[in-house]
């Protein structure tokens, strides 16, 4: 090989590997120059101890964890579910390990990206510091969401649906009870005019009031299903006027080897719906007509 065809080819190496450079790791480096800083990285879902949620549209809510689980803030006795609270820690933790892209450095544009007034206002408080974002609009596809700061002239693009998280018609949990049928060792009905009892010796259901007999097990299931998920169609006005719960039209209590559920319900509203509570707890709900017929039962009903 002549040595102009070496000089040709050391500089056509050469050329190949500026090319190289340019286009991967040099062009790589000033794409990740321009990103910029994840405001939110600071936030850990785990030292997060209150949120509030303002939307325009509806009351502003503060949820603040406690001993028991996050309570809703200014109701009696109310706590958000805890799969709703895992979704919101898992979600905060995706935000503050994404990548933001700036998609907008107009003031005035953040209307139409929803990051103004009009969005979701956050405010997570964490370790004595307070945080406050603006969620947007959702992306067309639903999947990410536009997001600011409220002094942020910004707007930024971010792969994380955070609006649906946060966007709540209510943030009290309606799930009376939650237990599994099979742990429960006795079940007591008790009515205005009558009051039977079934427990299980020996592993196998047995009547025991007012006297013994036998148990239908499909038909004891099928109730004990029902206030093992029982859940609340709608949260009605925290007040017992017009809710007949202290006349005792349906009190049950099932018990598992370490807690008592008792379900308590009263009269129905004008919608047909049953107005029902723990005996635990003075939190008001209203359960469906259907649920009410499964605990309003004779012995007949249960007896084999």
């Amino acid at each position: 090989m002549s040595k102009k065809n070496l000089i040709l080819g050391g500089i056509l190496i050469v050329l190949i590997i500026f090319a190289y450079i340019q286009q991967g790791p040099l062009q790589r480096w000033k794409e990740n120059s321009r990103k910029p800083d994840n405001f939110m990285a600071v936030l850990d879902p785990d030292m997060i101890d209150k949120i509030e949620i303002e939307q325009n549209d509806k009351e502003t809510v503060v949820i603040e964890k406690e001993d028991k689980g996050w309570k809703v803030v200014g109701t009696k006795d109310f706590y958000v579910n805890n799969s709703v609270i895992n979704e919101v820690k898992q979600t905060i933790k995706k935000m503050s390990e994404a990548e933001l892209e700036v998609v907008s450095k107009n003031e005035n544009k953040k209307k139409e990206f929803e990051t103004d007034d009009s969005g979701i206002k956050l405010k997570i408080s964490q370790s004595g510091s307070d945080h406050r974002l603006m969620i947007g609009k959702t992306t067309p596809d639903l999947s990410s969401s536009y997001i600011s700061r409220p002094e942020d002239e910004k707007t930024y693009y971010l792969d994380v649906n955070a609006r649906s998280v946060f966007s709540r018609d209510d943030w009290r949990d309606d799930q009376l009870f939650s237990f599994m049928p099979e742990r429960i060792k006795s079940i007591r009905f008790q009515y205005p005019d009558r009051e039977f009892m079934a427990e299980k010796i020996d592993n196998q259901w047995q009547g025991t009031k007012p006297e013994d007999f036998e148990v239908d097990i499909e038909k004891l299931d099928e109730i004990l299903k029902t206030m093992g998920s029982l859940k609340a169609v709608e949260i009605p006005e925290q007040t017992f006027e017009g809710t007949s719960l202290e006349k005792h039209n349906i009190i049950i209590e099932a018990k598992d080897t370490l807690t008592n559920y008792i379900i308590m319900v009263g009269d129905a509203n004008e919608d047909g719906q049953y107005y029902a509570k723990r005996g635990s707890s003075d939190n008001i709900y209203l359960i469906t007509e259907k649920d009410h017929d499964m605990l309003d039962k004779n012995l007949e009903d249960i007896e084999k």
